[in-house]
């Protein structure tokens, strides 16, 4: 009986001690054995002021992937230290150099959040909408497709980051681009109507024709496809035989854009439109934050930065339901215009107590300016006191 008790001891001692190393864990097993602590509280390897100088150094080189690291490692080392502001704003730079246009953006967020008090708060308001701007551009570079012939999702969230930066900082030095940039918005999402509306004439499905080029005057009074737009309205109420309504759009366009007819009346469609608008514009560069670099600014040669700004609070975009519905809407003949608070100041003939008088838009102070979205290289800004 002896020797069964003892066996038992010895059996019940091994049962307790696998269980007791099953409890406390593979990490304590490891001590006990001579195994790293991979669980270890890690320590910062350099000062504040040397990750700093270290990530410099990288984005200097180019090394963006070394640079966030670093700066990262900055930040949660020395979260209080007087460059965890910097690093951030050196952070979202650097992602967005990189082409991680999305981390670009919810770093910018997360600035916006943690430091709204900060003097240079609006870079970060700017750099959030260029890095939206951008969006899953993977796919533009690599088709080459216009903007205007894309998923729109990026350009929408843009716009609205943008308006909040001129809206909340209208003195900033980035209100300006950010203007420009809202307006370069604004004409693709009415390009992007035109280019339906085009694609339905050459297949002659007019009706559809109609309900696309009334929605650009709906939405986008103020774009540079109004022309186009008239046009395919002439065009195609004159093919569907409402010879009175295609008059009274041609008189339109005799007024305000006599270019679209031809000698003998016939109307001038753009059905092949030239994509110009990418090679005539250029957004002030989004530079790294320096003190020692100048703020980025676009090529204005006529309208004013004040100007510019003016004309982008004027903008509006319409919802994404109102967008769907317009996909598959029934030909109206007597479209409400949007309730935008602007003065067109281009009357279609459904309203006839309109007068008809020609109207500058924000495509002019597009067209005034000189702008190439693929090239927006980033330069870093810094809100470090000057050594």
């Amino acid at each position: 009986m002896q020797a069964v008790g003892n066996t038992f001891i010895k059996l019940s001692s091994i049962t307790l001690l696998a269980l007791s190393v099953n409890l406390v864990g593979c990490q304590t097993f490891k001590n006990l054995t001579g195994g790293k602590d991979v669980d270890a509280v890690a320590t910062a390897e350099k000062s504040e002021q040397g990750y700093y100088n270290d990530a410099i150094a990288q984005i200097d080189k180019g090394r963006y992937t070394q640079a966030i690291e670093d700066l990262n490692n900055l930040r949660t080392f020395y979260p209080t230290g007087q460059y965890a502001e910097q690093a951030l704003l050196d952070v979202m730079y650097a992602q967005y150099e990189s082409g991680k246009f999305e981390a670009a953006a919810a770093s910018a967020e997360q600035f916006i959040s943690l430091y709204p008090s900060n003097p240079q708060v609006s870079y970060a308001y700017y750099v959030r909408g260029v890095a939206n701007m951008q969006g899953s551009s993977e796919g533009l570079k690599l088709f080459k497709l216009n903007q205007a012939e894309r998923d729109t999702a990026y350009l929408r969230i843009a716009f609205a980051n943008f308006q909040e930066l001129i809206n909340k900082y209208p003195n900033s030095p980035y209100a300006p681009d950010a203007a420009q940039r809202m307006t370069f918005i604004y004409n693709q999402f009415a390009e992007s109507e035109m280019s339906a509306a085009n694609w339905y004439v050459e297949r002659e499905a007019y009706v559809a024709a109609v309900n696309r080029a009334k929605w650009v005057f709906q939405y986008y009074p103020l774009s540079e496809s109004v022309p186009d737009a008239l046009a395919v309205l002439a065009y195609s109420h004159e093919k569907l035989g409402l010879n009175d309504l295609a008059n009274e759009y041609k008189t339109l366009l005799q007024i305000n854009y006599p270019n679209m007819l031809s000698a003998d009346g016939r109307v001038k469609l753009n059905t092949k439109r030239e994509r110009t608008l990418f090679n005539k514009l250029t957004f002030g560069q989004l530079n790294r934050f320096n003190k020692d670099t100048s703020v980025a600014s676009g090529n204005y040669n006529g309208a004013t930065k004040t100007q510019v700004i003016r004309n982008a609070n004027q903008l509006r975009l319409p919802s994404d339901n109102a967008a769907a519905a317009n996909a598959n809407a029934p030909l109206n003949m007597s479209p409400k215009r949007a309730n935008s608070g602007i003065n067109v100041g281009l009357g279609l003939p459904e309203a006839s107590t309109e007068r008809v008088t020609s109207q500058s838009s924000t495509g002019d102070t597009a067209r005034e300016a000189d702008v190439d979205p693929q090239n927006m290289n980033p330069v870093r800004r810094t809100t470090l006191p000057a050594e």
